[in-house]
């Protein structure tokens, strides 16, 4: 790890060292004078529609309109939400004890039944094979609820991060919720309430909530302006349009940060990434991907420095073949990636895959030249990003074809499972998901974009599911990382810190590692600097 990156996790951590000393309550404490009384947000992140299935609105619906039962604290820990406590005795049945005085936007008393619904309507209606192993929901009274599991699951509260909470007197007459966006539908019970949307301008409008049950935040409105392209966000914060940006998980492009430091009245915070920004998935279902000597030969042939300095600008690292970003909780260290032409080669020639004819390209046992496809997303890094891998590939005889698609076609793809190789990003709530360290992202039960069906794996997350002991999730946390160096369903391009630009006229920003500044900490911590 670089010194700079040191210093960066001892910073992060002296801070959350810091604020776990303030209550929430502490933090309501700025003076009227310093609060925020409207904090103005670019993205170039666009908004369709207001409904709960938007995956955009989604974001800001998380951070500003529900909760959850529970949410994460800047350092990473599980803290109460809209249950105070909570307990397991076998990580299969989950009790949990509701404040009393939470309120949706509407006045109506937030309960028991309501999260009953919710875990039960929402799944339902929208899908979602994280809430597959929920067996049964019981409210016996409105500040009790209880989540009855199929199996024992140790990292359950991991998918109640992503519970959008809905009001039952609402949704139990909406039959599909996908076209409900009358306002209605944004009506939640957190410290924002939705007040609108505005699609041909691009602007979405949050309000602080009055009576909001842990106090009002500091900052009182947020506006939401949709940008088609960095620059012209960029540009808007420059000219001091935007206090700051926020891209989900994710940062600017590094071509701006000679900019920002150049100009005196912006900042910003270099945010460890916990995700992948970039990785090339292989789907072990079809042939040679299901050959780890094929796909070890792949990883040789990337040059991991180059893509480094043309993604990064400086601010990346060299990915271990362990997948799990430096820095995460309980990682190990593994090999780190390596680029070794002559290695690729060697591996491909281990496999039969030759280059009969002496064109430089190697052909398939029925003598036609092998042209592995690479499915990209049209946006500009990732159609970029393969053309890299298809010069690499290139080099040691494979001849790479990209197909670039719109992200809609992209998805219908990888859901389908028709694709040979993608490139695609990890969030760090994605690698959490399942029973955590990327297994959501594996293992075919879930998304499983590499087709991952080892039974060996399996039991590796099953065993990690129904683990309660610290020392013992670290063990298995190992192990799975020791079995991604091993088997390569995935090949890490880069790890990036991402940067977080900001207008210095405001200070107390506090980063979430799931939605960055958008923190409940930022809402009630800043103030005018």
């Amino acid at each position: 790890m670089s010194k700079r990156m040191q210093l960066l996790l001892a910073a992060s951590v002296v801070l959350c060292i810091l604020l776990s000393g303030f209550a929430l309550a502490q933090n309501q404490a700025v003076g009227k004078s310093e609060s925020v009384s409207k904090l103005i947000i670019g993205t170039t992140d666009q908004v369709e529609d207001i409904n709960v299935n938007d995956g955009i609105f989604n974001t800001y619906r998380e951070a500003f309109l529900t909760k959850s039962l529970i949410r994460v604290d800047p350092s990473g820990n599980f803290v109460p939400a809209l249950a105070e406590s909570w307990e397991t005795k076998d990580a299969k049945k989950w009790v949990f004890h509701l404040v009393k005085n939470a309120t949706w936007h509407d006045g109506e008393p937030v309960t028991a039944a309501d999260l009953k619904f919710s875990l039960e309507y929402l799944p339902k209606k929208l899908g979602g094979s994280n809430w597959n192993i929920i067996d049964s929901v019981e409210a016996p009274d409105d500040s009790t609820l209880i989540i009855n599991l199929l199996s024992p699951d140790g990292n359950f509260l991991t998918n109640l991060l992503m519970l959008r909470s809905v009001p039952k007197h609402i949704f139990e007459k909406v039959e599909d919720p996908k076209k409900f966006n009358d306002p209605s539908c944004a009506i939640g019970c957190g410290p924002y309430k939705f007040v609108d949307y505005e699609k041909a301008a691009g602007r979405l409008r949050f309000q602080a909530y009055d009576e909001y049950y842990e106090g009002k935040p500091a900052v009182r409105e947020i506006d939401i302006r949709m940008f088609k392209n960095q620059e012209a966000m960029m540009m808007a914060l420059l000219k001091e349009e935007i206090d700051t940006v926020y891209i989900y998980s994710g940062g600017i492009s590094y071509y701006y940060v000679p900019r920002l430091m150049e100009n005196e009245d912006l900042g910003y915070i270099l945010i460890k990434n916990s995700g992948v920004p970039a990785a090339l998935w292989l789907n072990q279902n079809k042939t040679p991907f299901d050959d780890v000597r094929f796909r070890e030969a792949i990883s040789y042939a990337i040059d991991y420095q180059e893509l480094q300095n043309l993604f990064t600008a400086g601010y990346g690292a060299t990915p271990a073949a362990g997948f799990i970003p430096d820095g995460s909780p309980n990682c190990i260290k593994t090999r780190e990636l390596s680029f070794n032409t002559s290695q690729s080669i060697a591996l491909l020639n281990a496999t039969g895959m030759m280059d009969t004819n002496g064109d430089g390209l190697r052909e398939n046992a029925d003598g036609r030249v092998f042209q592995p496809q690479i499915l990209v997303k049209s946006d500009s890094d990732s159609v970029r990003l393969g053309e890299m891998l298809k010069k690499y590939l290139s080099a040691v005889g494979l001849d790479a074809q990209l197909k670039v698609t719109d992200s809609s076609g992209f998805w219908d793809e990888v859901d389908a499972k028709e694709h040979e190789m993608f490139i695609c990003r990890t969030t760090p709530w994605g690698m959490m998901m399942e029973a955590g360290y990327a297994t959501g992202y594996m293992d075919t039960r879930s998304n499983g974009w590499p087709m991952v069906n080892d039974p060996a794996f399996t039991k590796l997350v099953d065993d990690l599911l129904a683990c309660a002991s610290t020392e013992e999730t670290a063990q298995l946390a190992g192990s799975v990382q020791e079995y991604y160096a091993k088997e390569l369903p995935a090949i890490a391009l880069y790890w990036n810190d991402y940067v977080q630009p900001y207008n210095k006229k405001y200070d107390g920003y506090v980063v979430n590692p799931i939605h960055g500044i958008l923190s409940y900490e930022t809402f009630y911590e800043l103030h005018t600097a």
